[in-house]
């Protein structure tokens, strides 16, 4: 059976300042493929809206008294714990959010991407970071249309998810100030390695590059570049606020160099990564301390948000039903990069997919196993898709519209593969469930708040360091079995394909840290052994170091990952044709 397609890039969207380079946690995310991310498209390329964190001392209320529409309900299940934006002409939309989530982007204190809990979020019941939600806003003044649009675009929308918080989910807070981290900079006491600007008139501008030749090597090159701007440009790479405290005021040309490996995962992974370059290439130190910030303190939030309207099917209607004007459809080159969407002016480019990718993709699946029995007859010849969009529609906008994307492109693969399908269920014959084995996990204090995110428990060193055989790190607090099951699929990925069920019969809350090895890492291992062996003449194969995300769950947790037969749902793909027809 095809390897499934991996998850769809339903993305949070970092919404706030404009950056001058792609954050590189987000660009090393992208790489070793544990993250993934929305792109906003500008005109000289890729680039994220980078998040710069802002904590007002007395955090606004809602600034509009005018009633909003909105759709809000718990969300279904999903096999993902990020949250996803789409934005479009008078509608915005936010899928798989919790209350903690919502609270960070009303209030732009910064977006976490799910490795760390924000810490300028304070007090609240348990559940703020785990029950999640789907909001749909029709708000008539939101023209959605430039492709990077001015901050008051984003505010606009931040000033309704404030009303939404208050007016469906009674949110009441007050802001403090408490000891909170942050990285301070400061120059090194032997002075630093910085130049003077050649040219003093010269606009201040930082961008990166990745090696061709060596992926792993990105360069950040500066002209005229001031610290506190510098500095600035640091917070999507940092987990806590970034401080310039240098004292230096003049503009500088410099270069930075920074290794990002397999091991980057998380931001205090480029932090560290981060210290270590800044101190030997700039002379520049990066301390870590607890100073006085403003907090949110929640006071009181309600668990269930008031009904919906009764009309609210006609008063949130259903997305125009588009479809591209010109499709071009070839097959993909050796030089075409694999299962990449490009959008430039008025076209959109997908590149190097397959058509269990398409598919997968247009249909928004949460994983390639939704196929079924399809997977065995799915034809591995990779496409490359060239389209027109819709007149008046710039691609770098649809870009900001998954959903809209999507279905259009669910329209081209039935007109021009022929596909016919319908909803129904097959049985997946090697499906997980979940049991105990001889519990090894660590008994919660029921007060603290509910969660799993990736990388190490605060205040644990990583497990995936550069000489560990560990790629894969997540950790969980204050959560139950039967949380824990639904969230398993999510959290190990590609090594997992299905809902887990629990059957442990555990009762109460855990918590526990859990680090494996992908099972796609061991069987490239395993494959570099055997041709180190054939290369050799040895004729015997070295063992590979690392642990399956089974052997994990059994050593590390004492529960067992249990294979059996499960009927599950399934996109039945009725009818398709191999070769599109003609262009």
């Amino acid at each position: 059976m095809p390897n499934p397609a991996p998850e769809p890039a339903r993305v949070p969207i970092n919404l706030g300042a404009e950056s001058c380079r792609v954050s590189l946690l987000r660009w090393s995310a992208m790489r070793i493929g544990r993250l993934a991310t929305a792109l906003l498209f500008v005109s000289s390329g890729l680039i994220t809206v980078a998040q710069t964190l802002r904590r007002p001392k007395k955090p606004a209320p809602p600034n509009s008294t005018t009633p909003v529409i909105v759709d809000v309900h718990p969300s279904p299940y999903r096999p993902t714990i990020d949250y996803t934006i789409n934005i479009s002409r008078q509608r915005f939309d936010m899928r798989h959010v919790t209350i903690f989530d919502m609270i960070e982007f009303a209030y732009d204190l910064g977006e976490q991407d799910d490795d760390r809990e924000n810490a300028a979020i304070l007090g609240g019941p348990t559940w703020i970071d785990f029950d999640r939600f789907d909001v749909t806003a029709i708000i008539p003044s939101l023209k959605a249309g430039a492709a990077n649009p001015p901050r008051s675009f984003y505010n606009l929308i931040r000033s309704v998810l404030k009303q939404v918080l208050a007016e469906r989910f009674h949110l009441t807070y007050h802001a403090e100030d408490r000891s909170l981290p942050a990285y301070i900079v400061t120059a090194a006491k032997n002075g630093t390695r910085l130049t003077g600007a050649k040219d003093l008139t010269a606009a201040p501008e930082c961008h990166g590059e990745r090696d061709k030749a060596d992926p792993e090597q990105y360069t950040l090159t500066c002209t005229s570049e001031t610290m506190d701007r510098f500095v600035s440009t640091l917070v999507p790479d940092f987990p806590y606020p970034v401080i310039d405290r240098t004292g230096l005021t003049m503009p500088y040309d410099f270069t930075l160099r920074l290794t990002l490996g397999p091991q980057v995962h998380t931001r205090e992974d480029l932090a560290r990564i981060y210290t270590e370059e800044l101190r030997k290439q700039l002379g520049l130190v990066v301390t870590r301390e607890d100073l006085p910030q403003p907090a949110i303190v929640i006071d009181n939030v309600n668990r269930t948000p008031t009904p919906n309207s009764p009309d609210i099917a006609k008063l949130v209607p259903a997305q125009p039903d588009l479809e591209f004007e010109v499709a071009s459809i070839r097959l993909a080159s050796d030089n075409d990069p694999q299962t990449q969407t490009r959008a430039t002016g008025s076209q959109v480019t997908f590149s190097g997919f397959n058509l269990q990718d398409l598919i997968t993709r247009a249909w928004q699946l949460p994983t390639g196993m939704m196929l079924g029995n399809a997977l065995r007859t799915l034809p591995s010849t990779r496409f490359t898709i060239l389209v027109k969009l819709p007149p008046g529609i710039d691609g770098r906008v649809i870009y900001q519209d998954q959903d809209q994307l999507d279905a259009m492109l669910q329209k081209l693969l039935i007109d021009r593969f022929q596909v016919k399908y319908h909803w129904g269920k097959w049985t997946q014959r090697d499906a997980y469930v979940l049991r105990a084995g001889s519990p090894k996990m660590k008994q919660a204090d029921p007060e603290s708040r509910s969660f799993c995110k990736f990388g190490p428990p605060v205040g644990e060193k990583t497990a995936r360091t550069a000489d560990s055989p560990f790629d894969h790190e997540f950790h969980c607090q204050n959560v139950t079995m039967t949380q824990f099951a639904d969230l398993t699929q999510a959290l190990a990925g590609s090594d997992i394909k299905n809902r887990v069920p629990d059957k442990t019969g555990l009762a109460g809350s855990y918590d526990f840290w859990v680090f494996y090895t992908a099972g796609r890492t061991l069987r490239n291992r395993t494959a570099a052994a055997a041709d180190q062996v054939k290369m050799t003449g040895e004729t015997t194969l070295a063992p590979v170091d690392g642990l399956t995300v089974e052997e994990a769950f059994r050593k590390q947790l004492g529960l067992k990952l249990e294979k059996q037969p499960l009927t599950l749902p399934a996109l039945v793909l009725d009818h398709f044709e191999k070769i599109p027809t003609a262009n």
